[in-house]
């Protein structure tokens, strides 16, 4: 299975914004992460928030893999599972949506995205490894979202947002706007080795 992946632990969040035609079409597959998870062939994996840390943590080994072999990860959420190693995540109360700035206005995630993102709580800060891109940011300066392609030969893309649950919840307008911009940036220029 090449091309985008998402993981799908069975939530109605999940199963409500997976069903929803504007992103299967962004979409390679479904995957349960209650079975055997297939990645071999996948480009990239979305792990949306709320992912279970025991079945993330089961699933390790091949996300790790799909990133040795240069793949591409989307992590949202609280990064407790242990995995991966580099991700060093700290909590914060809910900031609130309007409370994030965008440290490069340079980089493709600030134009297709980064007005989307602004418009996101977000659920704590993130210590990126060093050559990390910070795309949105605390107003400290704190990382909120970073882009990830020094630790390994792929590209992991790590967030403390959390749209899919919002989105999928209550059909929240802001989250959708960052979906419809966010996955279709992943899949042009991420998911094709593009570097902004």
């Amino acid at each position: 299975m090449t091309g985008l992946v998402a993981l799908c632990s069975g939530s109605g969040a999940e199963v409500h914004t997976f069903a929803e035609s504007r992103y299967r079409e962004q979409l390679t597959g479904v995957v349960y992460t209650g079975g055997t998870v297939e990645l071999n062939g996948a480009d990239g994996v979305w792990i949306p928030e709320g992912t279970p840390r025991r079945r993330l943590a089961a699933h390790a080994a091949g996300l790790q893999a799909l990133l040795e072999r240069g793949g591409t990860v989307l992590l949202f959420g609280d990064h407790q599972a242990g995995w991966p190693a580099t991700v060093r995540w700290t909590y914060r109360p809910a900031g609130g949506a309007g409370d994030t700035v965008l440290p490069s206005t340079e980089h493709g995630f600030a134009a297709q995205v980064g007005s989307c993102a602004q418009q996101l709580h977000h659920h704590g800060v993130l210590d990126p490894p060093a050559g990390a891109d910070v795309l949105l940011a605390a107003p400290d300066g704190a990382a909120v979202a970073y882009l990830d392609r020094t630790s390994t030969r792929g590209t992991l893309f790590v967030s403390t947002v959390d749209p899919l649950a919002h989105y999928g919840h209550t059909s929240d307008a802001g989250s959708r706007r960052f979906l419809d911009a966010f996955l279709p940036w992943v899949t042009d220029t991420l998911l094709t080795g593009g570097h902004r």
